[in-house]
């Protein structure tokens, strides 16, 4: 008679109702529930090492380029890597060298030491090989509009001094200067927004969300917040409203004048077409 009971009982009609949701794949709201903001912007693709050069020195390795690329294959190969540089060109104020996959910090050393090889660059060329990075936004919480025993607001460069000296922002790198602002006009508090440089994944900075600190004598704590990357300028036309990569420009035009050249030939080009 109890199993009879238990069997027609409330349990039963709840279970139930659970097997009838799940088969016709309903899925369930709550209340409440936000989805979590994308912290971190996409950034351009790791299948390229950028390395910062002057105009000079980048001019040097761009007319080397298939020495520069020959150069680094045989480093590679030595090593017994499967990375190749496939193209190496002029991007912006640095090189860029195409490979076929991400470079771990091991192929990052030996194309720094093989390029050095190329011929016509100088011995004491300094050679930083990296990653593209992409940025996560960050935002810390309860630190005081006042300074520890002073009569004025906390300063930007109070707010990096903390950071810097904080060790769970010890390999942390901040992409531009800390915003603050008041959480709100009559409130006595600071709300504190950082960019960080990051990997795609937004590796650090799902480190650093929720973690407390010591702002002075109060407590702060970092949470994740909305992206805000801003408007992309295109590289190659010129134009607002998309980034390079996404471009469907025939050809690059010139920043000064919008012709079909590079910048840098402006002189050349830019006075034949406005003659």
């Amino acid at each position: 008679m109890l199993t009879s009971l238990m069997s027609y009982g409330p349990n039963h009609r709840t279970a139930k109702s659970s097997s009838q949701v799940e088969g016709s794949n309903a899925v369930a709201v709550h209340p409440g529930a936000s989805r979590a903001p994308k912290m971190t912007t996409h950034g351009p693709t790791r299948h390229q090492v950028l390395i910062p050069l002057d105009t000079s020195t980048a001019e040097v390795v761009v007319a080397n380029a298939a020495t520069a690329v020959e150069s680094c294959n045989r480093g590679l190969v030595e090593a017994h890597s499967k990375l190749r540089v496939e193209l190496v060109c002029k991007a912006w104020d640095r090189i860029s060298m195409s490979t076929n996959f991400a470079a771990s910090a091991t192929e990052l050393e030996v194309i720094k030491q093989w390029l050095k090889k190329v011929t016509g660059l100088a011995a004491s060329t300094v050679v930083e090989p990296r990653l593209p990075q992409s940025k996560s936004f960050l935002k810390i919480l309860g630190v005081p509009y006042w300074g520890n025993n002073s009569s004025l607001p906390i300063t930007q460069a109070q707010v990096e001094s903390v950071i810097a000296n904080t060790p769970i922002f010890e390999e942390v790198i901040l992409a531009s200067h800390p915003r603050i602002m008041k959480a709100s006009p009559s409130s006595d508090m600071f709300v504190i927004w950082i960019d960080i440089w990051d990997s795609q994944k937004g590796s650090k900075g799902k480190t650093l969300i929720n973690r407390s600190f010591n702002f002075g004598r109060h407590t702060a704590t970092v949470r994740g917040t909305a992206m805000h990357p801003g408007v992309a300028q295109c590289r190659n036309c010129w134009h607002w409203g998309h980034p390079t990569y996404a471009c469907h420009a025939q050809g690059t035009k010139c920043q000064k004048c919008s012709g079909p050249h590079r910048v840098e030939n402006h002189r050349s080009y830019g006075l034949v077409l406005q003659g």
